[in-house]
């Protein structure tokens, strides 16, 4: 019988910030979305604490002194770094890994045996904790979906699972199903467990004893699936390769309004440059540009203003010039003065692997020469640091900027971690 394992970051932008700054273990932390928004990351003492995801970070007060939890700007590209070396001892260990998230991935597990893989998954989960510091959860399972409950349920009782929890047998998954709210199920969202609540089901139990045309009729084939997957079985395969992203988007709300187009202008370049190194990242290329730029609703002393354009360039391409020059032409068609701009953002899409770019027979540019000259650059960039060789502007004194007003003082293994080649 083929298993499907998934492994868990707990906690995982906290846990990143701990791995910098070991003081905060222990300690209430909460991670804040841009410009300090909202809660997007809590630590057990924080949750302990009552803090609810998506707090504003405004209403922490309302929960706790805001004395007693230390709050942080999120740091997304030393969190991305720390995600590729999670997936790269993973890969190491398993087999068709594929990333379903930051902090997530499915895999296949190795043995048919439950106790052999149970004793290769906590020591996974122990390495993991070793060399790179982030806690890990791994659950498994005949479905994705039975998984993903195993993996909860490990993280939620670390001490008693020792980070692995597997779900195999009938009759444990039959226990652990009803004692599963409907809402804590894979794929089923808040309006679906609203809708399933009106109906009397309440855990997923109930849910998997529907029976699965009533459940197709009255929603779709893919809640049927994840039915069909409650009970065991085996309705999505896990592909060999990371699913390729169908779309790479870069935005920002800004820290204020800007009315400068020279300053949105300037952000719109930098998301464009982003989304590129991305592309490149994934060996893949893009065909379609599209940039939109947005006002301020509560402004009520300058008008509201939002647009979007989408520009098809001649041939996928990865290449920063490339996609910059055509996002600053979908920026220009859609600019206008007199307007306050709070928003904007560059989206990528039509993505396709490099070795199926169909080159174009009109095409002026010389794309063999733009790709080694994009390799070049990221070389150079990777041996000496980030942004060394770079298109003009930088986000680094930009006035859009978002506010991040609670970053801590870099430890020296922040600054030693961020200087590596």
């Amino acid at each position: 019988m083929k298993l499907y394992g998934l492994v868990d970051c707990n906690n995982f932008f906290v846990s990143c910030e701990r791995v910098f700054n070991p003081n905060l273990k222990g300690r209430p932390v909460v991670v804040l979305s841009n410009n300090d928004g909202c809660v997007i990351a809590r630590s057990n003492e924080a949750k302990a604490l009552g803090i609810p995801m998506g707090c504003p970070a405004f209403q922490i007060k309302n929960h706790c002194s805001p004395n007693d939890v230390v709050q942080l700007s999120a740091r997304h590209i030393i969190y991305q770094d720390l995600s590729k070396r999670v997936m790269h001892i993973l890969g190491s260990e398993v087999e068709h890994v594929e990333q379903y998230s930051v902090d997530e991935a499915f895999f296949v597990m190795p043995f048919d045996d439950v106790e052999q893989n149970h004793a290769i998954m906590a020591s996974l989960v122990k390495k993991i904790q070793q060399y790179i510091d982030i806690p890990v959860s791994i659950g498994f399972a005949p479905s994705r979906t039975l998984a993903k409950i195993a993996a909860n349920i490990a993280k939620k009782h670390p001490r008693i699972t020792d980070g692995v929890y597997w779900l195999v047998h009938p009759e444990a998954i039959d226990i652990i199903l009803q004692r599963t709210v409907i809402d804590d199920v894979w794929g089923i969202g808040r309006r679906l467990a609203s809708s399933l609540a009106d109906r009397g089901i309440i855990t997923a139990a109930q849910f998997a004893q529907m029976p699965s045309s009533l459940v197709r009729s009255l929603y779709s084939v893919t809640v049927e699936r994840t039915q069909r997957e409650l009970r065991g079985e085996d309705c999505s395969s896990v592909s060999p390769i990371t699913i390729a992203h169908q779309s790479i988007m870069n935005s920002r709300t800004f820290g204020h309004v800007i009315t400068s187009r020279h300053e949105v202008q300037d952000a719109i370049v930098v998301f464009a440059k982003m989304c590129a190194k991305r592309l490149r990242d994934d060996q893949n290329a893009a065909s379609t540009v599209t940039v939109y730029i947005r006002g301020d609703h509560h402004r009520e002393d300058l008008p509201f203003y939002s647009n979007s354009c989408q520009i098809k360039m001649p041939t996928p391409s990865s290449s920063t010039m490339t996609i910059v020059h055509h996002a600053l032409l979908a920026f220009a068609s859609i600019y206008r003065d007199g307007f306050g701009y709070r928003k904007a953002g560059v989206l990528l899409t039509d993505i396709i692997p490099n070795r199926n770019i169909q080159l174009n027979l009109f095409d002026k540019q010389d794309q063999g020469r733009q790709r080694q000259l994009m390799q070049t650059i990221d070389n150079i960039n990777n041996y000496y640091g980030t942004h060394v060789v770079t298109l003009a502007p930088d986000d680094k004194n930009a006035e859009w900027r978002p506010e991040k007003s609670h970053f801590q003082q870099p430890s020296k293994t922040l600054r030693i971690y961020t200087a590596m080649p």
